[in-house]
């Protein structure tokens, strides 16, 4: 087995054993609401000046 292969069968059975259902997308879609608040609050920040 290459190290790639055991790479990726490492990742995929973190993920298969992780608390968070289907974490291998929960990461992305919470890195993606921490932006959209991220920009919602430097929005009403600049707005009050």
């Amino acid at each position: 087995m290459t190290q790639t292969a055991a790479a990726l069968e490492a990742y995929n059975a973190y993920w298969a054993n992780s608390f968070i259902p289907a974490g291998d997308v929960m990461w992305m879609v919470l890195i993606l609401v921490l932006a959209v608040i991220a920009l919602w609050q430097a929005r009403t920040f600049v707005s009050k000046f």
